[in-house]
């Protein structure tokens, strides 16, 4: 088996107690069965407080509840108490692998590190260089994956090769990467997937231009993140705030790691269920949204905020999902009219002949 890695992974290092934004507040530590099994059977006052603070969820997981919004056994120098007495293969899955977010496709597994937590962020935004990914082998000798990885791996690296093409601006990039993303839906939609690496071989920008439209994306964006389930109680009056204040021009290769990041992250995603195009507006939605709110917070603790609301709940990543298809405001076209260059004119693949992609 493969395991790809952003090459900057190697390079991290948790903060534990030095760290400004805990992993252990805000979020319910769930435990696996196996670690809540290993609790049961640990002596003494730690054994004791530890089967005191179980408790199972609505979805029938155990869990530590947190306690005035810190987990029971996060300590007064921001240390686990657990981690500290039995050591770090006695905390549960979930808290060995953070911030690691790790899909695995069969032949081969991917890991990425949550923008969320300020090391890995700090390590995403430090560099202005094109984020390249590294692969080694493991040990795991894997499985067969999904047939549609064979299309859409080759489509994946046209669509990063895109992003990362300084040749052009940033935002004609984005159109371009949205513009193909539609063009390989439409495939899967017709059931021609095998035509979706000549497609990712062969496509290129029209060159031509295309009337903008009405730009409807802002502030209607900002306005639907705020009806989501939220984390931190000031995160609604943050995108208020972003609604009044002027966006900020932030650095193009910054936004462009910041897509790349959200690129490589989702978009293989579609194997599960064939829907590419809003995966691809998620990484495009996600650099204008954080390039709003960094004229509010900069450009790094948007990144974090945006990743902590959105990457760590399915609940608001699938109704983002969701809003890209049913609201005209967050389609695909409105983020096309927001990229559209000063002349109202953007260069891209028509979309007219599908008519999943220009239903109202």
């Amino acid at each position: 088996m493969l395991i790809r890695v952003p090459d900057y992974y190697g390079d991290f290092r948790c903060l534990a107690g030095a760290c400004p934004h805990t992993c252990c507040e805000k979020w319910e530590v769930v435990i696996d069965e196996d670690t809540a099994c290993r609790y049961f059977n640990v002596s003494g006052p730690l054994g004791d407080k530890l089967r005191a603070a179980l408790r199972t969820d609505e979805e029938g997981d155990f869990c530590f509840p947190l306690d005035g919004g810190r987990c029971p056994f996060l300590d007064g120098e921001n240390l686990c108490e657990i981690h500290r007495a039995l050591g770090e293969e006695a905390t549960s899955v979930t808290c060995r692998e953070h911030p690691r977010f790790i899909e695995d496709y069969g032949p081969f597994r991917e890991v990425t590190l949550s923008a969320s937590c300020p090391a890995a962020n700090a390590l995403l935004l430090g560099s202005d260089a094109p984020l390249t990914f590294l692969e080694r082998a493991a040990a795991d000798p894997g499985e067969d994956g999904d047939a549609w990885l064979e299309y859409l791996l080759p489509l994946r690296a046209r669509l990063l090769a895109l992003l990362e093409d300084r040749s052009f601006p940033l935002r004609r990039r984005l159109a371009d990467f949205l513009s193909l993303a539609a063009e390989a839906q439409a495939l899967l939609d017709g059931e021609r997937e095998e035509g979706i690496p000549a497609l990712s071989e062969s496509w290129r920008p029209s060159g031509g231009g295309s009337p903008a439209g009405e730009r409807l994306l802002f502030p209607a964006a900002l306005r639907f993140l705020g009806t989501l389930e939220r984390l931190d109680a000031d995160w609604p009056a943050l995108l208020r705030q972003a609604e009044t204040v002027c966006p900020v021009p932030q650095p193009e290769p910054l936004l462009e790691r910041i897509a790349v990041y959200f690129a490589f992250r989702y978009l293989l995603k579609a194997v599960n269920d064939g829907d590419l195009l809003s995966r691809a507006q998620l990484c495009v939605f996600a650099v204008l949204a954080v390039e709003r709110l960094a004229a509010v917070c900069g450009l790094a603790e948007a990144l974090r905020r945006f990743s902590c609301e959105i990457e760590h709940s399915s609940e608001n990543l699938d109704a983002l999902l969701a809003g890209f298809w049913q609201m005209e405001s967050l389609s695909w076209r409105s983020m096309l009219a927001e990229l559209a260059d000063n002349r109202g004119q953007l260069c891209r693949s028509t979309w007219e002949n599908d008519s999943r992609l220009c239903k109202e």
